[in-house]
């Protein structure tokens, strides 16, 4: 009797800290920084790109469905940055998307706005990030073509900044 007691106690202590364990870092947060919507956002690809009085405020992974071309999707960022207050937002990487198929924004962060310049890189939702597919190539060149879409679902890190005084 004592036994069961004892094993039931473990087995309790024992889901009760896997499950402490589980949460993550990297677990999307919705409660993310908003600020007065803006007018422009300026897309820039390299951290280098942006002004030293620049605030970062939002990570995020924006998705875009199969068959939207780039300039669509870029449009779509666009609109969700001003909406957010962002007036320059950096564009990272991107890759064939494995978990969402709409158009949709996973937000990841921060807590509290931060000086571009204390940017930790690409750190964000990493553990999703390596359950996506195959790089896929959204840079510049093609992030206002309107004759460049894929047969896939795309997912791209993006972060948004406030640089307004």
């Amino acid at each position: 009797m004592i036994n069961k007691h004892y094993m039931l106690f473990f087995v309790t202590a024992v889901v009760f800290l896997l499950s402490a364990c589980a949460s993550s870092e990297d677990s999307v947060s919705k409660a993310m920084l908003k600020y007065p919507a803006t007018d422009k956002v300026e897309p820039i690809f390299q951290i280098s790109q942006a002004p030293a009085s620049c605030r970062v405020f939002s990570h995020l992974f924006a998705t875009m469905p199969a068959r939207m071309t780039t300039s669509d999707f870029a449009a779509r960022i666009v609109e969700e940055a001003k909406s957010n207050g962002a007036d320059m937002m950096l564009v990272g990487q991107s890759r064939q998307c494995t978990t969402e198929s709409s158009l949709t924004y996973d937000y990841y962060g921060p807590d509290r706005e931060y000086g571009v310049r204390e940017w930790p890189g690409w750190s964000f939702g990493f553990a999703e990030w390596g359950e996506q597919g195959n790089w896929a190539n959204i840079g510049q060149d093609e992030w206002k073509k309107s004759d460049v879409l894929y047969d896939y679902p795309i997912v791209i890190q993006v972060v948004f900044l406030r640089c307004q005084q």
